[in-house]
C-alpha cells in the first residue's frame, strides 16, 4: 500500500460501489465490504470514519466522473460553436458511442442513492441535485446557442427540454436493468439525437 493508503481507499470505494449496485446502499453492510476487500475493520474506519463519509465519498466520486465524461464531450464538440445544432447533436452523438461500448445494463448511483433518500445526509443528497443541476446548466446552454439561429418546430420550456437529458439516461438505465438484458442507453440517445435534429428549424432570413 502506498503511504498515503490511496490503493486501500479507492478499492473499499470500488468495492463499496459494486455492493451498492447489488444490495442497494442499505443492504450493504461494512462486514461485506470488509469482505469484498480483504482489508481489516481498522483500515476501513481509517480512512471512512461512518458509512455515511463513505455514501458521500462515493458520489462524490461518481458525479466527479460523469462531469467530466460531460465536460469532455464539451471540448470535443467545441470546434462546432458556430454551428450550434450540430454541436448540440454531435454532444450526443458522444455518449451514443460511449454508451455503445457498455454491453450489461449500466447502473447508476444517483438512481441507487434516490431510491432510498432516508439512508443518507442532506449534504449527500444536495450533491446529486447539484450535479443534476449542472448538467441542466450545461443543455440549457447549448439550447440557446441553437435557438439563436434556428426556430423550433413546436413550443418548448427550455430547462424541460434541458433536464430531458438526464432523464433519459436515468430511465434508459432502469428500463435496461428491468428488462436484463443488455444496456438499452445508446438506443435511446438516439432517439433523443433524432428529436432535437427535428425540433429546430433555420430563422426565416427577412428582406
Amino acid at each position: 500500500m502506498g503511504r498515503d493508503g490511496r490503493p486501500t481507499r479507492d478499492k473499499i470505494l470500488a468495492e463499496s460501489k459494486a455492493l451498492v449496485f447489488e444490495n442497494g446502499f442499505s443492504g450493504t453492510s461494512i462486514d461485506q465490504i470488509l469482505e469484498r476487500t480483504g482489508i481489516t475493520k481498522g483500515a476501513f474506519f481509517y480512512h471512512f470514519k461512518t458509512k455515511n463519509a463513505l455514501a458521500r465519498a462515493l458520489i462524490e466520486e461518481f458525479a466527479r466522473e460523469d462531469i467530466f465524461h460531460m465536460n469532455e464531450a464539451l471540448k470535443k464538440t467545441e470546434n462546432l460553436k458556430e454551428k450550434p445544432l450540430e454541436r448540440l447533436l454531435q454532444f450526443i452523438q458522444e455518449f451514443i458511442d460511449m454508451m455503445c461500448e457498455v454491453e450489461d445494463p449500466y447502473s447508476c448511483l444517483y438512481a441507487s442513492y434516490t431510491y432510498e433518500p432516508s439512508q443518507f445526509d442532506e449534504e449527500t443528497l444536495n450533491h446529486i441535485a447539484e450535479t443534476m443541476l449542472t448538467w441542466r446548466t450545461t443543455m440549457e446552454l447549448l439550447i440557446k446557442d441553437v435557438l439563436e439561429k434556428y426556430d423550433p418546430t413546436v413550443d418548448v420550456d427550455i430547462k424541460s427540454l434541458a433536464d430531458h437529458t438526464v432523464v433519459i439516461f436515468e430511465g434508459a438505465f432502469v428500463v435496461s436493468k428491468a428488462l436484463k438484458g443488455r444496456d438499452l442507453t445508446a438506443d435511446h440517445l438516439k432517439h433523443l439525437r433524432n428529436y432535437f435534429q427535428l425540433l429546430f428549424k433555420p430563422k426565416k432570413t427577412t428582406g
